[in-house]
């Protein structure tokens, strides 16, 4: 591979200097090349494939869901959320198509919206959208090869002592996932899609059992689907409560399809980014509303008590028959899993790489390899995913804790919305939300708020935080203001509160008809 080039700065450009744009100084790109050093060969049904990991959620998650609150409850929570991120992606799109050519996505819209307010805001969008996303890869890495392990290695119970931590079979494993799946990312967004396109056949196969069940299977029984979350009558707050800090949890894997967005500069036309973000979310609305309709009439919330993890093999065997079918099952899950490791690198590097071009990362991260790939960026998120795995017990711990900033920039990027729609109605905005656009961005502020205080405050009714791991994700909010700093006073000496810089966009043009 030959030696990167810097994305700000590449010969016969103008190198970026404080109070000048830093994303778009570039020059003259090269065929199928943007300004940003990123290459355009996506298509909309490139980036279909790659959010199609968002779905796979329901294999990590969802039998969690069920052991708690029951199969109509857990249905009705996965399918709302669903659908806040289908409607949400209406607003991302037109602030897509105000900023064609920002990587990196919704973080970055919410650092252009606020940097002439509160450009701090920007950092802790961006830093906590990557760790959202980036986290995801050691949790989902070691599931897959505890399920490896467990089912084609049981004899494996040895473990290396490294003096500071032990490493076992699942951890190794899930190590050699993360760097087979680094690969692809490496020559593109375009190749990673190709690897989601290949494992998806298998997954959307799946899919379609469960979907059938209730048609196919005498043993789908409606009176599985159990309404856990209480009693609206007799304690409203808690049945709130309870249903609000499940949706907080599940936001992180509901409203994943936005990663269309990080995209953008990549796509061959403007049009792939709307189209990918509208289809992206309506397919995952239909498939959390479809398969936990059919799975949560296959199985007990006993059952999925009893083993959350394992509860879709029971109900797969269910369906069809046990034996080497129930192999089929685990290799579904497997697809699933390997898939949201990959779209997680390629969604996450380009957020750092986003962010860093914005000034709000340090400026190591502002290069590209000569596959127009930020390559430093997949490298920091591989390091810490491996460092995770070796060093912390219960990555799923960090994994909760990752949801605060993930959730703190979808906040951050529906506010900044309206804040565009205030502060700059004269950017030209190729698609543009009907009339509905501001009061509908505003009730999502305002829910998205609740969910996010709510969630955050009372994750431990789910057994799966606490007052850990909400520290955890401040101390994960508090390291990105420490880097911008660095950046903004170190590097480039530029003012902390506000962005004096002119927007980088070339569709973010006043025009005073």
């Amino acid at each position: 591979m030959s030696s990167p080039t810097t994305s700000g700065a590449t010969a016969g450009s103008t190198p970026a200097t404080p109070g000048s744009p830093s994303t778009t100084t570039q020059g003259t790109s090269g065929p199928g090349e943007t300004s940003t050093g990123l290459h355009a060969r996506l298509s909309w049904k490139d980036a279909f494939a790659m959010s199609m990991a968002v779905s796979g959620g329901l294999y990590v998650s969802f039998g969690a869901t069920v052991a708690v609150v029951g199969g109509l409850s857990a249905m009705a929570l996965w399918a709302f959320a669903a659908l806040i991120g289908w409607v949400q992606n209406s607003l991302f799109a037109e602030m897509a198509s105000i900023f064609p050519d920002k990587p990196g996505g919704v973080p970055i819209y919410a650092h252009e919206a606020w940097r002439e307010r509160f450009a701090p805001a920007g950092a802790l969008a961006t830093f906590g959208y990557w760790f959202g996303w980036s986290a995801v890869i050691s949790i989902v890495s070691v599931t897959a090869g505890a399920i490896i392990t467990a089912r084609w290695l049981p004899e494996a119970t040895w473990a290396l002592n490294l003096g500071v931590a032990q490493v076992g079979p699942a951890q190794l494993i899930g190590i050699g996932l993360i760097l087979l799946i680094m690969v692809p990312n490496l020559f593109g967004a375009q190749p990673a899609a190709w690897v989601n396109k290949v494992i998806g056949v298998l997954l959307l196969a799946s899919f379609a059992v469960f979907i059938a069940a209730p048609l196919v299977s005498g043993q789908w029984q409606a009176p599985n689907l159990t309404w856990g979350l209480g009693d609206l009558a007799t304690d409203p707050w808690a049945t709130i409560q309870l249903a609000l800090v499940w949706l907080y949890l599940i936001g992180w894997t509901a409203y994943g399809t936005e990663m269309c967005a990080a995209f953008m500069p990549e796509y061959r036309s403007k049009k792939d980014g709307k189209k990918a973000l509208f289809t992206s979310g309506a397919y995952t609305f239909g498939i959390f509303l479809l398969v936990p309709f059919g799975v949560g009439g296959l199985v007990t919330q006993q059952e999925a008590a009893a083993d959350p993890a394992g509860m879709f093999v029971t109900a797969f065997t269910r369906v069809l028959p046990a034996g080497p079918l129930a192999d089929v099952m685990l290799l579904a899950i497997l697809a699933a899993l390997l898939m949201g490791v990959n779209a997680s690198m390629a969604d996450g590097s380009r957020a750092l790489y986003g962010a860093a071009l914005d000034g709000l990362a340090p400026e190591q991260l502002e290069r590209t390899n000569r596959h127009g790939v930020p390559a430093r960026a997949i490298y920091a998120a591989v390091v810490m995913n491996i460092v995770l795995i070796v060093f912390i017990a219960n990555p799923i711990s960090i994994l909760v804790a990752a949801n605060l900033g993930y959730l703190l920039a979808i906040l951050l990027a529906l506010a900044g919305f309206l804040v565009l729609r205030l502060d700059h109605p004269e950017y030209d905005r190729p698609f543009r939300v009907g009339r509905y656009a501001v009061p509908l961005a505003a009730v999502l502020v305002v829910y998205t708020t609740v969910v996010l205080v709510v969630g955050a405050l009372s994750s431990e009714l789910t057994g799966y935080g606490g007052p850990k791991e909400l520290a955890i994700g401040v101390g994960i909010l508090a390291l990105s203001l420490v880097l911008y700093l660095y950046r903004r006073r170190v590097q480039d000496r530029l003012p902390l509160l506000r962005d004096p810089r002119p927007t980088s966009s070339a569709a973010a043009v006043a025009d005073h008809r």
